[in-house]
């Protein structure tokens, strides 16, 4: 029996005409953890990070695929009475989980996941020189890995190979974001956010 794959561009998805298949191809296909190592770790900030994606880095650390983990994240928003930076509180974390304290950058200063690779470049080439690293593991959440890597691939050096290494939570998996309202309402906006990213040029088009 003959299997025909059909490709299509990012640019060309209309938002009200999203299926289950196009979502599901869109966040998660192609995105698997490789086991590859890399000169560093990065974390990607969010308001669950603690939860989800600093146990998981640290798990990479320990597996021995990097040396050095790069969280990253500014000033948490909109929390009254609180200014320490999302960078901090995961720093904390991995400690507590046995990470090294020298094994740690903190990028303090992102408020977006543009601004997270932007500001990352910055920590990774006062700590390595950027010609000096070839390779990253990014962690961040599955649903956001998409955007995260094309962002990356685009923002960074092309001589620096960028890795996914994705983190489940509890309503945005593979297997369940279309048995929630909640999980069905975050991957639908994290589409439409890839699509309004490739319209307005922050990242090139690419298929699916």
């Amino acid at each position: 029996m003959l299997c025909f794959i059909y490709l299509l561009n990012i640019s060309k998805i209309k938002e009200n005409e999203l299926t289950d298949e196009i979502i599901d191809k869109v966040l998660y296909k192609g995105i698997e953890d490789s086991g590859d190592k890399a000169d560093c770790i990065i974390v990607l900030g969010s308001s669950k990070a603690v939860q989800y994606r600093v146990p998981a880095a640290v798990n990479v650390y320990n597996a021995g695929r990097s040396s050095k983990i790069m969280m990253c994240g500014g000033p948490t928003r909109n929390v009254v009475g609180e200014n320490i930076a999302e960078a901090e509180k995961m720093r904390m974390k991995a400690l507590e989980l046995g990470v090294p304290d020298e094994a740690i950058i903190c990028e303090k200063n992102s408020e977006n996941t543009v601004e997270n690779f932007l500001f990352a470049l910055v920590e990774l080439q006062r700590m390595f020189w950027l010609n000096n690293v070839h390779s990253i593991l990014l962690v961040t959440t599955t649903y956001h890995m998409r955007r995260s890597l094309a962002l990356a691939k685009y923002l960074f050096p092309s001589h620096i190979a960028i890795y996914p290494c994705p983190v489940d939570d509890t309503n945005t998996k593979k297997d369940n974001w279309m048995k929630s309202e909640e999980g069905r309402k975050r991957a639908i906006a994290e589409v439409e956010n890839i699509i309004r990213c490739v319209r307005n040029g922050a990242f090139p088009d690419f298929e699916i």
